[in-house]
């Protein structure tokens, strides 16, 4: 077994609040309770509720987490203490990534509140999920969402919905894709979303811009600035096909596919934004804004592949061609986009 890096003080007050309380239920879970994660809107001020039962003998307490850097003070421990009798249980339990006043100490020890500070949940972490530890994804990942060089650290966000796990190839590589309410996930491990996938990818479902489909199979669209494209194969294509049409409606008021065509390893795109040609294999990038497309001309026949010819104003006119699969249809679509801009 490789060697594994201990949980640290530091490394815990990195993460995000709810990430945190999470981590926390994965933690009382595998002590042996029942943990009951409140509902964010619903809350009433409780992260976590946790019971345990021995032979007909309840116990259940109130779990407040507090992701802080700096002590925990007396108005704290005394704002959470009148939760015990608020809500019957046996006792509240505040743990931080830091540590807690002396006035705090004192304040809990008359109200049966039990402190965790952050030394003692490090060694409760590496005692108890000493493999969750993976080091956190945190926002250097790229534009595109590629965590390739992060080791990860994923939970989904309150209000996202798992809604599919399909096998697939990502290009050259197996991978899980994940679907959910708010995001595209691709990763090498199996499972539900955990805090501790390996995830290879993700995309924003509000990035999205939309989905090219041929016998090849599945060419996902997305980016902001720049489009990127992510090759698919599956068995279950049409699943995944039926799945990201339905999560439509979330992505289809930002920037949004029009028409696309794939000619080899090049894919020739329109959105109400702009018109592309991006390279699958190398990500190289041909863009020009609808706003600055000044004339669009069909070329094709017996004996030549259909193109289209788009001039753009940009410091004088440029002509750039493009290879589609009905130039007439693209010429209409394109000036008729353009022509409601």
């Amino acid at each position: 077994m490789s060697k594994m890096e201990k949980w640290s003080p530091g490394q815990l007050q990195q993460i995000e609040p709810y990430d945190f309380e999470k981590l926390l239920a994965q933690l009382f879970r595998k002590m042996g309770y029942a943990v009951e994660e409140t509902q964010y809107s619903h809350d009433r001020g409780i992260d976590l509720i946790i019971r345990i039962v021995h032979f007909g003998l309840s116990h259940s307490w109130i779990v407040q987490a507090k992701r802080y850097t700096d002590p925990v003070g007396v108005k704290a421990v005394r704002e959470y203490s009148s939760l015990r009798y608020r809500d019957r249980v046996d006792g509240v339990i505040i743990v931080a990534t830091s540590s807690f006043t002396r006035q705090a100490q004192d304040e809990a020890a008359e109200h049966n509140v039990k402190l965790i500070d952050v030394n003692l949940l490090v060694e409760m972490l590496n005692h108890y999920l000493p493999e969750e530890n993976r080091g956190l994804c945190t926002k250097e990942a790229t534009e595109n969402g590629d965590v390739r060089n992060h080791e990860s650290f994923t939970i989904m966000r309150r209000g996202e919905e798992l809604l599919a796990e399909e096998p697939v190839s990502l290009g050259k590589d197996k991978m899980v894709m994940v679907i959910t309410s708010k995001n595209i996930f691709f990763k090498k491990e199996s499972g539900l979303i955990s805090r501790k996938e390996n995830i290879e990818q993700r995309i924003e479902m509000k990035d999205m811009a939309g989905v090219h489909a041929d016998q090849q199979g599945l060419f996902l669209i997305a980016g902001q600035k720049r489009l990127k494209v992510y090759p698919l194969s599956a068995k279950r294509k049409d699943r995944i096909l039926e799945l990201l049409e339905s999560l439509r409606p979330e992505y289809v008021r930002g920037e949004h596919l029009l028409k696309s065509a794939r000619k080899n390893s090049t894919m020739t795109i329109l959105t109400n934004k702009r018109l592309a040609q991006i390279g699958i294999d190398n990500g190289e990038m041909e863009d020009i804004p609808l706003s600055k497309i000044i004339s669009v001309e069909a070329d094709g026949g017996f004996f030549k592949k259909d193109s289209i010819i788009v001039f753009e104003s940009s410091n004088g006119v440029e002509k750039h061609f493009f290879e589609v699969d009905n130039a007439l249809e693209w010429k209409a679509v394109i000036e008729q986009k353009v022509r409601v801009g």
